[in-house]
């Protein structure tokens, strides 16, 4: 169908159902990020303990780095995990279920 120049082209009607974009967080990113996230920050604050509490510098300043290190960063991963798998529960996140339709 063609539209003669001097004609303007209908106007489309506005929907009145807006299209909501809502963010859904996988539970296992949620879990592996803050793990990640609070494993690198329990290294360091270990670290930086280990180097504060040392009282000299020495050779054996780096295997308390080291040994501190590895506990901090064990501890985060272990709380990190945990908060994120209590945000991904709290959130909520189920799949739609579809009562009574047959295929």
């Amino acid at each position: 169908m063609a539209i003669d120049p001097g004609q303007e082209a209908p106007a489309e009607q506005p929907s009145r159902t807006k299209a909501y974009r809502t963010l859904v967080v996988d539970p296992s990113d949620a879990v592996t990020g803050l793990s990640i996230v609070f494993g690198v920050v329990g290294a360091l604050v270990g670290m930086i303990a280990a180097v504060v509490v040392t009282p000299d510098l020495s050779l054996a300043l780096l295997g308390y780095c080291v040994l501190t290190g590895l506990a901090g960063g064990s501890a985060g991963i272990v709380t990190g995990g945990m908060v994120g798998a209590i945000l991904a529960v709290a959130k909520g996140v189920t799949p739609p279920r579809d009562i009574g339709k047959q295929p």
